[in-house]
C-alpha cells in the first residue's frame, strides 16, 4: 500500500514538473516569436558586451527565430509526451546550458534583463538564475522518471499536433517580422497617448549621458564632466527619465538639430501626424524609401505633420541617408533605445491623431499614398 501511494505521489510530482516545463517553454517561445526584433536587440546587448565579437543583424534575427521555434516546439513535445526519452534528455541539456549561461550573466552582469520573456515579464539576472535552477530540477525529475509521465493522446495525434505547432510558430514569427508584433507589449502600443506618457511624472528626473567616439572606442560622460579633447567625435545625447526610485520610466522626448525640445510640437499637434522612426540611418532598410518619400509628399499635400525621428545626430549619417534616398525631410533627434521600443522597424512608421498612436507600420508593410487613401481613409 505504501509503495502504491509513493508511486502515485511520484507520478503527480513528475507530471507537475512536466506541466511547469511545458507552459514555460511554450510561453517563452511564443513571446519571442511575437517580437523577433526585440529578441535581436537583446542578443545585440549580449554580443556588444564581448569587445572582440561582432555579428550581423541578419544572423541574430535567424538565431532569435530558431530559439523561439525550438522553445515553443520543445514545450509542445513535453506537453504531448512525444519521444519522451529524447525530449527529456534534450530538456535537461538545454536547461543545463541556460543555467550555466545565467551564472555567467549574474557574475559578469552584461545586461540588466535576460530577455527570456521579452517585454512581457522583466526578470532580474538573479531571478532568472533562480527560475532556471527550478526548471533544471524539474527537467531532471522528468528525465529520471520519464516512464511515469501520462500519455493521454495517440501517437498519430501527437505528431499531427507537433507538425501544426511547428508550422504555426514559424509562420507567426515571420508575420511578426513583416507586420510588427501581433500583440504589442511595448509602452507605445496603438491607443496610447504620447501626451499622457510625456506628462507621466509631475517633476521628472533625468539621467543625461553624452556619447563620444574615437577609433571605434566610445566614451560616456555626464553633463557634469568636462568635454574630451577635439580628437573625440560627438555621437549623441541620451536622456532617460527616472522615477522616484531612480528606475527608467516611460518617456517620449524629441529634440531638433539645435537640441531644442520639440516634444510638445509633436504630441500636442492637432489632427494627424506621421512619425518616421529610423534608429540608425547607416543600417536602415533602403528598400522602402520610395514609399517613405511618397508618404512624405502625401503628408505635405494633406497639411499633415511629418517628423523623421533618429538617433543619428551626426552630419555624416544624415548626408549618407539623403544621398541614398533623396530624403527632403528634416531630422529630429531621439534616444535610440526609445525609438527601437516605439516601433520594431528600420525604418518604422507611426500615425498619430491628437498625440495618440492610431497605426504602426514596419519597413516591410509600409503603405504608399494610394494605399493610405484606399485602405486607411477611415483614419483621416
Amino acid at each position: 500500500m505504501r509503495r502504491k501511494t509513493k508511486i502515485t505521489i511520484l507520478k503527480c510530482l513528475v507530471n507537475v514538473c512536466r506541466l511547469l516545463l511545458a507552459i514555460t517553454f511554450i510561453f517563452s517561445g511564443f513571446v519571442k516569436a511575437n517580437d523577433p526584433l526585440g529578441m535581436v536587440y537583446k542578443l545585440e546587448e549580449y554580443v556588444n558586451s564581448v569587445a572582440w565579437l561582432t555579428l550581423p543583424e541578419t544572423f541574430l534575427l535567424g538565431c532569435a527565430v530558431i530559439l523561439a521555434v525550438f522553445e515553443f516546439v520543445l514545450g509542445v513535445y513535453i506537453l504531448m509526451g512525444i519521444s519522451t526519452a529524447k525530449t527529456s534528455r534534450i530538456t535537461v541539456a538545454f536547461m543545463t546550458v541556460m543555467t550555466l549561461l545565467t551564472v555567467y550573466i549574474v557574475i559578469a552582469n552584461p545586461v540588466s534583463d535576460c530577455g527570456c520573456f521579452g517585454d512581457v515579464i522583466k526578470l532580474s539576472n538573479g531571478a532568472t538564475l533562480g527560475k532556471n535552477i527550478v526548471l533544471l530540477a524539474a527537467a531532471i525529475v522528468c528525465e529520471r522518471y520519464k516512464r511515469l509521465q501520462f500519455h493521454f493522446l495517440g501517437a498519430s495525434v501527437k505528431w499531427f499536433i507537433s507538425l501544426i505547432s511547428l508550422c504555426f510558430i514559424i509562420g507567426y514569427a515571420v508575420y511578426c517580422i513583416v507586420c510588427l508584433p501581433a500583440i504589442d507589449f511595448s509602452p507605445y502600443k496603438v491607443g496610447v497617448s504620447l501626451r499622457e506618457s510625456g506628462n507621466a511624472a509631475d517633476e521628472p528626473k533625468y539621467d543625461i549621458k553624452i556619447i563620444y567616439e574615437k577609433n571605434g572606442e566610445t566614451m560616456e560622460l555626464s553633463v557634469e564632466d568636462d568635454d574630451p579633447d577635439s580628437t573625440w567625435n560627438y555621437v549623441e545625447t541620451r536622456r532617460i527619465t527616472l522615477d522616484d526610485a531612480g528606475v527608467p520610466a516611460v518617456d517620449f522626448y524629441v529634440a531638433d538639430m539645435n537640441d531644442d525640445d520639440i516634444t510638445d510640437d509633436i504630441t500636442y499637434a492637432d489632427g494627424y501626424t506621421f512619425l518616421l522612426v529610423i534608429p540608425n540611418l547607416l543600417n536602415a532598410d533602403e528598400g522602402c524609401v520610395d514609399r517613405v518619400n511618397d508618404i512624405y509628399d502625401y503628408a505635405k499635400e494633406q497639411n499633415m505633420g511629418f517628423y523623421c525621428l533618429t538617433a543619428s545626430a551626426d552630419e555624416h549619417s544624415q548626408t549618407y541617408w539623403n544621398e541614398h534616398t533623396g530624403a527632403e525631410y528634416i531630422y529630429s533627434i531621439a534616444d535610440e533605445s526609445m525609438l527601437r521600443t516605439i516601433v520594431r522597424g528600420k525604418p518604422g512608421l507611426i500615425l498619430l491623431h491628437n498625440g495618440a498612436i492610431v497605426k504602426k507600420w514596419s519597413n516591410h508593410n509600409m503603405p504608399n499614398s494610394e494605399e493610405l487613401a484606399e485602405k486607411y481613409s477611415h483614419l483621416f
